[in-house]
């Protein structure tokens, strides 16, 4: 398990280790919605997920 710092309160949370780049996860003590990010260079880290918004095609 890795511990990655919560961009939107700083607290941290576990992520597994079989854990892949765009996986969603809620940070239990703010209920963020993050997305994990792994660069080139193997480095992990947390980013506030988009949200994705219902397209009804209006």
């Amino acid at each position: 398990m890795r511990k990655l710092e919560c961009p939107i309160c700083g607290g941290f949370m576990e992520i597994p280790d079989d854990a892949v780049s765009g996986e969603l996860f809620e940070h239990d003590e703010c209920g963020a919605q993050l997305e994990l990010e792994i660069d080139e260079n193997g480095n992990y880290r947390l980013k506030e997920a988009e949200e994705i918004s219902e397209d009804w095609g209006q």
